[in-house]
């Protein structure tokens, strides 16, 4: 097996013991980038920049992660029906939850 995708195979494996699923990682790396190039992100971006997953999926999953603070909306002050995605209070929570998988992962490869 290819080096590069057995490492990211070993590094989602335990996505199956968390809270946090593949869908959920997939908006917040999709949101990481976008901001890392310094994007404002509008939640319409989310849904075009991430085509297999269904617009009802995406706007659930943001739903649930303004309700649980690790993410915020910025309304546009031109436009008030544009919404702009922010990282919430517990951002840098959530975060943390999957770098401790990827931390988890690396150390059954070191047994």
């Amino acid at each position: 097996m290819p080096y590069k995708i057995k490492n990211y195979l070993h590094a989602i494996a335990p996505l199956s013991k968390s809270t946090l699923d593949l869908e959920d990682v997939l908006i917040i790396s999709f949101l990481e980038h976008g901001w890392h190039q310094g994007l404002k992100i509008q939640v319409n971006t989310i849904i075009d920049g991430i085509p297999n997953l269904s617009p009802s999926t995406i706007h659930r999953r943001l739903k649930r992660f303004k309700n649980d603070s690790i993410l915020s909306y910025k309304i546009n002050k031109l436009n008030q029906r544009v919404r702009f995605v922010e990282k919430g209070e517990k951002y840098q929570d959530c975060l943390k939850q999957i770098e401790s998988l990827y931390d988890c992962c690396s150390n059954l490869q070191k047994l």
